[in-house]
């Protein structure tokens, strides 16, 4: 213990005399101690990783509290104060209250202004509502900043584990591990970490098993499995040998990763009921208002207008279950972590020569151009509202906006997505690879040597590739372990680039430095790893095979096909109407000896201002084109986390699937429901 403890103290002491650098975490070579001071390597990563809507907010509030000064009670400060430590917010309770103060303020004024210039009270009325609204909003910006932070974070929760576990397993120091997990990690996680070593150099702090301590009962609700691994992990320090040391951190690996197990269980089991309110209140609730719509329109005539209707379906409802859809991913506990490899995989690959953008807006334009041209030329009024001929015209807006977002979407990833495919299969065998790499280090097999070795062992799996790249640098090229992984243009990590193998890499060359025993433990554990967050992945995606299966027909088949069918009724209901005012226009115009029955009816039905069925379908193809757009969203979040690729790809797959069924069906009941008009009118 002595001996550990003098060469923990060894690489403390030389971490001070490192020379300063101008860019921390650039390099691809993470030692074990900073280069420069934890409060320099903190200021680094909070400029790098903090986004713009923390920055503007912290901005705001700070200029607003040297205009306008507001007190607040220490209650009020309890509340807001743990959400801006968190996000790593500069900003004072006070000056959050001077922003949200001085936006009010401004609002009156603005809203009073423009009242009293266009004499309009209620204009005046509206800035009273939004400046109080605002100044109950504001303040709760912290912590709704703070949710998003923790939701991300928790992603990372499992990954933070394993590198303090793989650290100490060689090293049993908790700051030196907080460290190596800082720089391996991604934001924000990364960001908390540093947080905690820069409280103990600036004193807040007397150790960092205080600061850690402080750190994890911010996570107790959200994450117990973790607060309870690091404190195995803070027993493993005093250890009186090395193998008990080592099952101490096996034991913390287990207990974060069944934390995890369990969690995943109980989300799948709790997930039925959120699915159905979002299916309920998405696809359900709306169409069976649809259907009403054309008949409320018939009694209450101008009364309704289509845009109030617009803004129900295509602003406010659409808005409602994306919120839902959020909470529901928002529990989602941790598992991988997949990185979000679009930008790399474009530029080394498959970059565009045509902006994707503009070849989505191109195919749009050339479907909707002949009925934009309709619609300029002859814009239906009157009975010619009514007709079929505007209504399915306006279909091929829909199929326009539909087809040319999908084509968006494809073009992005139609390439890149084949790459991020075979990657996918090589982390799924990544596992098995670095254990037998582990285990040929471990026999005494050179590290730079083990590659050939598990090539020979492992011929026709896809990991072979990436080891084959790295065993050609070495041997051909003459490149160090390092360069051959991590080399910008020609390391095997530009072929691949993977979040998952680079960890893995940068952990080998680190351990490499130490010994090949280090090495060799470093990877075993990896494996592990792996293997126990790969089960608890498949293990989560079968549990919720019969949900995510049954959203995904929804998406594809039920929400186009009912809002089809709907829009079909919609135009048979109005083109009834259209035909029965016609008729009881005839009987009234003809007198009272020719009046009978009907007489009247017209003020009754106010089928002059009744919504034509081309509008009803335009407001219908516009929502199921955003609900296609959240409930993918919800559905890839399910399935595969915070994976923008994968997200990208079912879009257009299940938009291109969705608008097909949706115009397909619309256009055969449109021309159905047709035949059945004449018929019902000559009854009357």
């Amino acid at each position: 213990m002595a001996e550990i403890d003098e060469q923990a103290r060894k690489e403390l002491f030389m971490r001070y005399r490192k020379k300063i650098e101008e860019q921390v975490g650039q390099s691809t070579d993470i030692r074990e101690e900073p280069e420069v001071s934890y409060s320099q390597a903190y200021d680094v990563f909070r400029k790098e990783q903090l986004g713009l809507s923390h920055t503007l907010f912290e901005k705001l509030c700070n200029g607003s509290e040297r205009i306008l000064k507001f007190k607040l009670n220490e209650k009020d400060v309890e509340k807001i104060q743990p959400a801006l430590d968190m996000t790593h917010i500069r900003a004072t309770p006070q000056s959050v209250y001077s922003f949200a103060l001085l936006s009010t303020v401004i609002t009156v004024i603005a809203f009073f202004v423009i009242g009293i210039l266009l004499g309009n009270i209620i204009v005046i009325v509206t800035g009273l509502m939004v400046a109080m609204g605002l100044f109950f909003a504001i303040p709760a910006i912290p912590k709704r900043l703070f949710m998003i932070w923790r939701a991300k974070a928790g992603d990372q929760i499992i990954l933070a584990v394993l590198y303090m576990i793989i650290y100490m397993e060689h090293t049993p120091n908790l700051e030196l591990a907080t460290w190596f997990a800082a720089k391996h990690l991604p934001p924000p996680l990364s960001l908390d970490f540093i947080k905690v070593l820069w409280d103990v150099e600036t004193k807040k702090y007397s150790n960092v098993i205080a600061a850690l301590e402080d750190y994890i009962e911010t996570w107790r609700g959200w994450d117990d499995a973790f607060i309870e691994s690091v404190h195995v992990m803070e027993t493993s320090l005093v250890a009186e040998t090395k193998e008990e040391r080592l099952k101490t951190l096996e034991k913390a690996e287990e207990i974060i990763l069944d934390g995890t197990f369990d969690k995943m269980m109980t989300y799948a089991h709790n997930l039925q009921s959120p699915i159905e309110t979002v299916h309920m209140l998405g696809t359900v609730l709306p169409v069976m208002g649809l259907v009403m719509l054309p008949m409320v329109s018939a009694f209450m005539g101008d009364s309704v207008k289509w845009w109030e209707i617009a803004i129900m379906y295509d602003i406010i409802l659409p808005f409602a279950v994306y919120a839902l859809s959020r909470s529901v991913l928002s529990v989602r506990p941790a598992g991988a972590n997949p990185a979000d490899v679009y930008i790399h995989l474009t530029e080394k690959y498959a970059k565009p020569k045509i902006a994707p953008r503009i070849v989505g807006f191109m195919l749009a334009a050339a479907i909707a151009t002949p009925a934009f041209l309709y619609f300029i030329s002859r814009f239906p009024t009157g009975d010619a509202a009514f007709t079929n001929t505007p209504l399915l015209f306006s279909v091929s807006i829909i199929i326009a906006i539909g087809v040319g977002i999908a084509a968006y979407y494809w073009y992005r990833v139609h390439t890149v997505i084949k790459i991020k495919k075979k990657i996918t299969q090589i982390e799924d065998e990544f596992a098995s690879a670095i254990f037998q790499l582990g285990s040929k280090i471990g026999e005494g097999v050179p590290v730079e040597a083990a590659f050939s070795s598990v090539i020979e062992t492992m011929p026709k799996a896809e990991v072979t590739d990436f080891f084959r790249i790295v065993d050609r640098n070495i041997r051909e090229e003459g490149m160090s372990l390092k360069d051959a992984i991590f080399d910008e243009k020609n390391g095997a990590l530009a072929f691949y680039p993977s979040a998952i193998i680079k960890s893995v890499m940068q952990t080998l060359v680190e351990a490499s430095k130490k010994s090949p025993e280090i090495a060799a433990s470093s990877l075993t554990t990896i494996s592990r790893y792996l293997i126990n967050a790969h089960r608890v992945n498949e293990r989560l995606k079968d549990l919720l095979s019969d949900t995510t299966s049954s959203m995904s027909m929804q998406i594809k088949m039920f929400a186009p096909v009912i809002s089809g069918i709907v829009v079909g009724l919609s135009a048979l209901t109005t083109s009834i109407l259209s035909s029965l005012g016609t008729k009881l226009s005839g009987f009234e115009a003809g007198g009272m000896e020719s009046a009978g029955f009907g007489t009247g009816l017209l003020q009754v039905f106010q089928i002059s201002h009744m919504m034509p069925a081309w509008q009803f379908q335009l407001i219908v193809g516009i929502y199921l084109i955003q609900i296609v757009f959240i409930m993918t969203y919800l559905l890839n979040g399910i399935v595969n986390g915070p994976d923008q690729l994968e997200e990208q790809d079912m879009l257009y797959k299940n938009m291109f699937y969705a608008v097909a069924f949706y115009a397909l069906v619309t256009v055969i009941s449109v021309l159905l429901f047709s035949n059945l008009v004449g018929g019902i009118t000559q009854t009357i």
